[in-house]
């Protein structure tokens, strides 16, 4: 019988939120009514929304050359490589780093839609 309400118990207390679990929530909340307060302030001054929409554009525009600057620097490292390569690999090598490229680059182009 003692063992019965042992178990049942401690069946409950594990069924019972923990405190962990209380503190997510609060900081979800409290991340939340942050949130709001910001966009209440962005929204109350047409200025600064107007400036962080420029700035949005420039951060966009700098990862699209971010992108840009890495598939050159690719393409540079693919020909040194190719140039650098005995004439008996050369067409497998080729046929490899363009099947590469067109991966890496599909991918990338994911990632940023």
């Amino acid at each position: 019988m003692q063992e019965d309400i042992d178990r049942y118990i401690k069946g409950f207390l594990k069924a019972m939120p923990s405190e962990d679990m209380f503190m997510d929530a609060i900081h979800d909340i409290v991340k939340d009514l942050v949130k709001e307060m910001i966009r209440k302030k962005i929204n109350d001054d047409p200025k600064l929304k107007s400036d962080l929409a420029e700035m949005m554009m420039e951060f966009f525009e700098s990862k699209v050359k971010e992108y840009d600057s890495i598939a050159k620097m690719a393409k540079i490292t693919a020909k040194i490589g190719l140039v650098s390569a005995p004439d008996s690999i050369k067409d497998e090598a080729m046929k490899d780093i363009m099947d590469t490229f067109k991966r890496e680059i599909q991918e990338i182009i994911l990632r940023t839609l």
